[in-house]
């Protein structure tokens, strides 16, 4: 038996590859705490088997550390620092090439196979084996559009369903694991995670569910990293090592690229993209937010002339995207027309709906429409589509994906997910889904439909969330309306520097974003009321910042629908307003829309408590 050990940069990540009787094994821990136990690494062509009867042929080792930008994205600088080992091995039937890297967030490993022509991947034999010693495991089943809800798995029911990249595991001590992949393109596709009775803990990769048959590709072969993002949940949220994974950008001027707020009126209004009126006032409502976009959904070709939309929407200061179904776009000669003409009217964006697969025929798409888009110099937001993985970086000009269950979800069009997304899927996405890469989640509701969230909560979310253009869900009356309008008037769609500041998964988040010299925190609970604390630590020294706080207004609460010390302490006063209430009915009806708006004076150093209602939340902004 042959073990090779690689140490990331800073010595507590620790990634281990066995070649025990022929058989490639791999595992990793962080500060001793055990992310993947001993797991199967292997490969099987159609012809070709690598899965097994390996001798070692070289073995190479290496460093990397480079940084670089990408021009929407949640931090301003990127740093790709690892330690990597490369092993060539052979058996009988061929050579495999296992390529391996150590971060200190993480651990990523990818086979590369040699030669020249056509091949078929017949499978992998590769699999994340859930430590016996973690806690909680938070998983998807697989959906091809990747809309339903991460939900705590008991291992016995591990092999039950496919399920959809990432898996996150509490490995227990503050350690956390991300099983994720990582450059994903269309001459493999992408792979989903499944266990066997025999070895439940043992989650091993399937190709697409609709990849019917071997996936055809060609040698050279690379298949797609498999990682694991792994430390606090901080350190999950802000990682860019899928970035890492991915090559460099496609895009050579990046002047395009423009993330920001998009005014979105499908979603309370389905058929208003059909309406020339209603889509020029929505144009009308995007400027009068400061918003830079529109989006036109599904609805247009038809009575909307897009060219003269354009027109309208440039006296306003706002340019225009559009909407298109992949099917009508399933060829690159037909995209490169449409693209090439809707960029000659001037629209700067291009939403594409309905891919739903992961396979690699599919995911070929994805590839030319992005070098199409690239060349036409606009942006780009897939919809009813796999997972992102870490393609910001070779693709910057996607802006965002779905491959969520989002706001639209509340309109109640799902059979077998009535109510669309809730408090706790909110709570549990930015270290699942959101962590992948930008997310379309198209936030904030009020009115429109039932959250079962309060409007703090709904306010918080584009900070919550990441999405480089971020679409405002709820309709532009209700919006121009709302208190919390300054706040989602301002709100940026990226980020210089993000922070996690406190976090459990399906329970709360708060969160702080920089832009420039501003900070804005967002947070959330769920199920419960709560007292989020947030420490200023994160503030420049010596600067006294001004923070407006849009948060849950709980003067109308009981004191047992608050979190403890939410309220002050019981006085003749309180006992007056109880009697009150107790002419109300008996069930709890709180306001989830009231809303307490105040000023107040930070420094770095404060520690400032705020009292969310159950399902509630808060968002603030603080400038120097």
């Amino acid at each position: 038996m042959s073990c090779f050990s690689l140490q990331s940069p800073n010595g507590q990540v620790l990634l281990q590859v066995t070649l025990n009787d022929g058989k490639l094994l791999w595992q990793a821990e962080k500060d001793g705490i055990k992310l993947v136990d001993e797991s199967p690494v292997g490969i099987e062509l159609v012809g070709l088997n690598l899965t097994e009867g390996f001798s070692l042929v070289s073995e190479k080792r290496d460093i990397i550390d480079e940084t670089y930008r990408i021009a929407a994205f949640k931090k301003e600088l990127c740093r790709d620092h690892a330690n990597t080992l490369s092993l060539k091995l052979s058996n009988p039937q061929g050579q495999l090439t296992l390529e391996t890297r150590a971060y200190d967030d993480g651990v990523a490993l990818r086979m590369l196979v040699a030669g020249e022509g056509g091949c078929q991947v017949a499978g992998e034999t590769t699999g994340f084996a859930i430590p016996e010693t973690a806690g909680q495991v938070y998983g998807m089943k697989y959906v091809f559009s990747y809309e339903d809800h991460y939900h705590p798995i008991p291992r016995c029911d591990l092999p039950q369903n496919n399920l959809a990249f990432p898996v996150l595991v509490d490995c227990g001590k503050g350690v956390w694991a991300l099983y994720a992949e990582a450059a994903v393109f269309g001459d493999y596709g992408s792979s989903t995670l499944c266990s066997t009775e025999d070895a439940p803990m043992t989650l091993r990769l399937r190709q697409a569910p609709d990849q019917i048959g071997s996936t055809e590709t060609c040698l050279p072969l690379a298949t797609p990293w498999r990682v694991v993002l792994c430390g606090d949940l901080n350190a999950i949220v802000t990682s860019n090592t899928l970035e890492n994974l991915n090559p460099p950008s496609i895009v050579e001027d990046e002047s395009f690229i423009r993330p920001g707020t998009a005014a979105w009126s499908w979603m309370t209004e389905n058929d208003s993209t059909k309406d020339p009126k209603r889509c020029k006032e929505y144009v009308d409502y995007a400027a009068q937010m400061g918003f830079d976009y529109y989006l036109a959904d599904g609805g247009w070709p038809g009575t909307v002339d897009i060219p003269e939309l354009v027109r309208y929407a440039a006296e306003k200061g706002v340019k225009i995207w559009i909407w298109e179904h992949s099917a009508a776009i399933r060829s690159p000669e037909i995209a490169e027309e449409k693209l090439r003409l809707w960029a000659s009217w001037g629209v700067v964006g291009v939403k594409i709906d309905f891919f739903e697969s992961d396979g690699a025929h599919r995911v070929k798409q994805y590839d030319y429409l992005a070098q199409i888009a690239a060349k036409y110099k606009l942006m780009v937001n897939f919809h009813g589509c796999m997972k992102p993985a870490g393609e910001s970086r070779t693709w910057p000009h996607v802006m965002t994906r779905e491959a969520v269950m989002g706001g639209e979800y509340l309109q109640n069009f799902s059979t077998f997910l009535p109510g669309g997304p809730d408090a706790a899927h909110n709570c549990t996405l930015p270290f699942t889904r959101n962590a992948m890469g930008p997310m379309d989640y198209t936030p904030v509701c009020y009115n429109t439909y039932l959250t079962g969230t309060t409007d703090a909560h709904q306010t918080a979310l584009p900070v919550v969330f990441t999405s480089y253009i971020l679409h405002i869900g709820e309709g532009a009356e209700v919006v121009l309306n709302h208190p919390a309008r300054p706040f989602l008037s301002r709100v940026p769609a990226a980020w210089d520097e993000t922070r996690v500041l406190e976090a459990y998964p399906a329970s709360f988040v708060t969160m702080a974003r920089r832009k420039g010299d501003s900070w804005y925190v967002g947070g959330i609970c769920a199920r419960r009321p709560r007292n989020a604390k947030v420490c200023f630590d994160f503030l420049d020294e010596g600067v006294t910042y001004t923070a407006t706080l849009y948060a849950d207004d709980l003067s109308d609460e009981r004191p047992f629908d608050v979190a403890e010390g939410a309220l002050p302490p019981v006085d003749a006063a309180l006992v007056a307003s109880l009697e009150a209430m107790s002419q109300r009915p008996a069930h709890h009806q709180h306001n989830m829309h009231a809303l307490s708006i105040t000023t107040l004076q930070v420094k770095k150093g404060d520690v400032l408590t705020i009292p969310m209602s159950v399902n509630g939340g808060f968002a603030m902004v603080l400038d120097r």
